[in-house]
């Protein structure tokens, strides 16, 4: 059994040093900053190990994985790169102690057992400082890439235990990258070796958009203009926004490309407002391509203040016009590409301002987005990311 989950793994040999990028983002699911970054490093010549954080051992979950041919622990990717499955069994509340004591473990075994030891992991969440610990006992140094404020998420019934266990793990790392500047200043009083490292573009990847020419089947039939929405739509979306949008503007259709978790029943009543559910990262470009204009309607509260919104880039990326609420990051970085509206009525506004854009294109201002967009390439940022591992693996 050893041998052959040794076999899957075998990378190729490279005088590059090793990575494990501990992430709570599974491999396959939405295409986030953790498997940005892992890839980008394999590409690169590191040697990388992709833990998803612990996956239940529970039956029907073991069943769903098989059937996606994601059951074994060890997965390659291609030869610098392998997904790693660490499964605990699923303890909840004051049990949640157990499955940590398990995942630890288990998780030694698999990093002694398959040899997994990196010269450097690096941790996306705060949950798993359990792990970072065990590697420490190791000799590993650990690194922490904070993307978000995840005291702040919606259904956190401790965030001081939360905070906590961040505090541990941010104490833990040789460094820190932080994706924002409110995380960074939050962040660097506790580890002034932390550095700023926003969010970045899949450039080449979302400017295919801007030739595309045909639309998906199950949207060609859709009428201009479409405002379009790419992502998971959550607790941190303004349900109420877009629903205001579609009943003041009924010739408008919207679409929602990505998982809809919250607001599903509001939405559901409008007959403007087109959820097309989940879609495979390699034709987000297709529906992209037909959207007049792009929304970032997110909440303004602790989360989403402290948030580098990964589709600012992506939509820039294609040069299309974009609508956002004040994000601070936004604000800063991009307030002559983007129209920034303040309230719900100057959202309304401004998407009827970026309508009248988009039937009248200024190629200048889409030439601008789109080269925003390509000097913060996930090329560059990790170019800065590999500068900081090897300061330190030189220094070793």
């Amino acid at each position: 059994m050893k041998t052959q989950y040794l076999k899957k793994l075998q990378l190729s040999c490279k005088s590059m040093p090793r990575i494990m990028i501990v992430s709570s983002m599974p491999w396959g699911f939405l295409w986030q900053r953790p498997q940005q970054i892992a890839s980008r490093l394999a590409d690169r010549g590191f040697e990388v190990v992709y833990f998803h954080s612990p996956l239940d051992l529970s039956p029907l979950f073991l069943i769903k994985l098989f059937r996606k041919k994601s059951f074994f622990v060890i997965n390659k990717v291609n030869s610098n790169l392998c997904v790693v499955n660490l499964f605990v069994p699923p303890f909840r509340g004051k049990l949640r102690f157990f499955t940590e004591k398990f995942g630890m473990l288990f998780f030694k075994i698999y990093v002694r057992c398959f040899d997994l030891k990196p010269s450097v992991a690096l941790f996306y969440h705060p949950q798993d400082v359990f792990l970072a610990e065990c590697l420490e006992s190791m000799g590993v140094k650990i690194a922490y890439d904070c993307v978000d404020d995840y005291s702040a998420f919606p259904g956190i019934s401790d965030p001081f235990a939360v905070l906590n266990a961040e505090w541990r793990l941010v104490k833990k790392s040789f460094v820190v990258i932080a994706v924002s500047k409110m995380l960074y200043e939050r962040i660097s009083k506790a580890n002034s070796n932390c550095i700023l490292v926003p969010n970045g573009a899949d450039f080449k990847h979302f400017n295919k958009a801007v030739n595309f020419k045909e639309k998906p089947l199950e949207i060609e039939n859709l009428r201009r203009p479409i405002i379009g929405f790419t992502g998971v739509v959550w607790d941190w979306i303004d349900i109420d926004l877009i629903c205001k949008l579609a009943e003041l503007h009924p010739e408008y259709s919207i679409l929602l490309v990505g998982p809809v978790y919250f607001g599903e029943d509001k939405l559901g009543k409008f007959s403007n407002i087109f959820a097309m559910g989940h879609k495979p990262y390699e034709v987000l470009p297709q529906y992209l391509a037909c959207m007049d204009v792009c929304l970032i309607p997110f909440k303004l509260n602790k989360l989403t203040l402290a948030s580098n919104p990964i589709k600012l880039y992506e939509y820039l990326a294609a040069g299309k016009p974009v609508v956002s609420t004040a994000l601070p990051e936004i604000c800063e970085s991009a307030s002559d590409l983007v129209y920034i509206a303040r309230d719900e009525e100057d959202f309304i506004k401004k998407v009827e301002e970026a309508v009248r854009e988009a039937e009248s294109p200024n190629e200048e201002l889409i030439a601008k987005r789109i080269k925003f967009a390509k000097e913060n390439s996930w090329e560059n940022r990790v170019r800065t990311i590999e500068k900081l591992l090897q300061k330190y693996l030189v220094s070793q």
